[in-house]
């Protein structure tokens, strides 16, 4: 999970989408800029149910001890949600692209984020920074190698310094307090788009709980016990592949040009406005 490629589609892919909510919501520099990162970052966070993520180291003991929570709440929720057809509970089950990945968490963290902006504009700066930091650590890996050289973005202090200036410089032009409640659905685009993204790989993810679905054994029958944690995808068989798979590439660099696409002309129109 710590290699490049682990992680690079899923990074590109919610900066697209963070890109595309932000033009909507706050069409300035700044905003479109927040939008990017936060996106990039937020289609990080389901893997924080992974002890080796890109997102999980990304701040230290502050994102580490999230991890540990996270893990202990998908375990104990398939434990207390799972119907006699899934897989007992063992060890670590439900534990990794279990809970934290489905659609329902994305809108819980979301809508929990969208309502502490709303208290405290300190709720955005830490999640802004947080997100940052995060998405610089994945996204360091599509820049060129002089490039990541001269700004020393190999070395693992960097990408939190670099995400402390950027949150600084956010906050100095009023973009997290303009970008407001948006951030939650930033963060819960991003983390659905995350999920598709898995959701196209062989191992799938549990798309449809806390509903009940008869199991593939069952056929459907009436008398099945039901399953709520059986994993679907969003490619037919053929189509699907192994997580870091040359496709992973292929996507991320899609989803860059995509971004600039998209941000290139709104930043054209915003940039007289907005400085």
């Amino acid at each position: 999970m710590t290699q490049p490629m682990m992680n690079g589609a899923h990074a590109a892919t919610g900066l697209l989408a963070g890109t595309v909510v932000a033009t909507l919501a706050q069409p300035t520099v700044p905003g479109v800029a927040l939008g990017a990162l936060s996106g990039a970052g937020a289609a990080l966070l389901p893997d924080i149910d992974h002890d080796r993520s890109t997102i999980t180291a990304s701040s230290g003991p502050v994102t580490r001890a999230a991890a540990e929570l996270s893990q202990a709440l998908a375990r104990w929720t398939y434990r207390h949600t799972r119907l006699p057809h899934d897989p007992r509970a063992d060890g670590k089950t439900g534990e990794h692209r279990g809970l934290i990945h489905t659609p329902v968490f994305a809108v819980v963290v979301g809508a929990a984020l969208a309502g502490a902006t709303l208290v405290t504009d300190w709720a955005g700066i830490v999640a802004v920074y947080l997100l940052t930091s995060a998405a610089l650590r994945s996204l360091r890996w599509s820049l060129p190698h002089r490039v990541r050289r001269m700004l020393q973005l190999p070395r693992r202090t960097a990408p939190p310094l670099y995400a402390l200036g950027i949150t600084g410089a956010l906050v100095y032009a009023n973009a997290v307090a303009a970008v407001g409640v948006w951030l939650g659905g930033i963060v819960t685009l991003g983390m659905i788009v995350h999920s598709l993204g898995d959701g196209a790989t062989h191992s799938g993810i549990p798309f449809t709980w806390p509903l009940a679905r008869s199991c593939d054994r069952c056929r459907g029958g009436s008398r099945c016990p039901g399953v709520r944690w059986d994993r679907q995808h969003v490619l037919p068989a053929a189509m699907r592949f192994s997580a870091g798979a040359g496709v992973e590439k292929g996507v991320q660099v899609c989803c860059l040009v995509l971004t600039l696409l998209v941000m290139v002309p709104e930043l054209g129109r915003a940039l007289p406005a907005s400085w």
